[in-house]
């Protein structure tokens, strides 16, 4: 049985510390079970109430959640091969955890506020603008900014090709209607412009001056600006997190991983489990924001 759960646990591509402590946690509740003489397939909610009070007297409420949360997959596992046709640990909640505050989520029309905003008339507001684009309908982090290459663009297509790394997979993403006429004025007019002013060559879409020269303090600098235009913003992340649960609600898990960038699905359901719109009444609570 755990064989199956193993299997199965890799074919959504979980990391292997995941997938060992799972394991574990199944290990635990299959032990239980043997001792209270019940069968896999016939436990209700009730059953795994009493689960949770046996094990809820000796750990902690984090580990009690991180056990269901094993409980819940393997039935998750059993669903697909049809051995149940229910979840009975779907509706459980451990209470008493407090989750991972993320941020407070941008709407999608708040990001498409900030990027209309945003001032365009200098040459250096208008690479950050792109740069902006790039993060807020893209989903772009500050590394793979710093990767692109003016090859990557493609403005006939409407397109962008974003390099892999270490800790994310290479994606084609489409650019929106408005942001290519940007996208197309920097490449053609402003890149060269830059270049020139810097008296170098490089391959890199976003030139960076010789005083300037990381582009983290770009993006630094755009933060700041941003936070002028809405006092919600905070950080490259918040953005990120924002674009990512804006297509968390548009897109199959599978496809938000691709456009996310991420090599394991554990790391976009982490998105998803975590309920971000449902949040925000922490993020009010905890994290009140003036």
């Amino acid at each position: 049985m755990k064989e199956g759960f193993e299997a199965y646990l890799k074919s959504r591509q979980y990391s292997n510390r995941t997938i060992a402590t799972y394991l574990v946690s199944l290990g635990r509740y299959l032990e239980w079970l043997e001792r209270e003489n019940m069968e896999v397939e016939q436990i209700t909610y009730n059953d795994l109430l009493l689960y949770m009070k046996h094990y809820g007297k000796s750990i902690s409420q984090r580990g009690l959640a991180g056990y269901m949360l094993a409980v819940k997959h393997f039935y998750n596992h059993l669903r697909r091969e049809k051995k149940v046709t229910t979840n009975p640990a779907e509706d459980i909640q451990v209470k008493g955890v407090k989750r991972k505050i993320l941020y407070h989520i941008l709407a999608p029309h708040e990001l498409h506020q900030l990027y209309n905003a945003y001032p365009d008339q200098s040459i250096s507001e208008k690479r950050k603008k792109v740069m902006l684009g790039l993060m807020g309908y893209q989903g772009l982090k500050t590394e793979e900014l710093k990767k692109l290459e003016v090859k990557d663009v493609k403005l006939r297509e409407g397109t962008i090709a974003v390099p892999g790394g270490r800790r994310s997979n290479g994606r084609t993403m489409t650019l929106e209607p408005h942001q290519i006429m940007d996208m197309y004025d920097y490449v053609l007019q402003v890149r060269p412009e830059l270049l020139k002013r810097i008296s170098q060559t490089t391959d890199n879409l976003l030139v960076i001056p010789k005083d300037n020269g990381y582009i983290s303090n770009l993006v630094t600098e755009l933060m700041k600006k941003l936070k002028e235009i809405n006092s919600n913003v905070l950080n490259p992340n918040q953005i990120r997190a924002s674009v990512i649960t804006k297509w968390i609600k548009m897109y199959n898990l599978r496809e938000v991983q691709y456009l996310a960038g991420h090599r394991y699905i554990s790391s976009t359901e982490w998105y998803l489990e975590n309920d971000l719109e449902g949040l925000q009444e922490e993020i009010n609570q905890y994290h009140p924001l003036g």
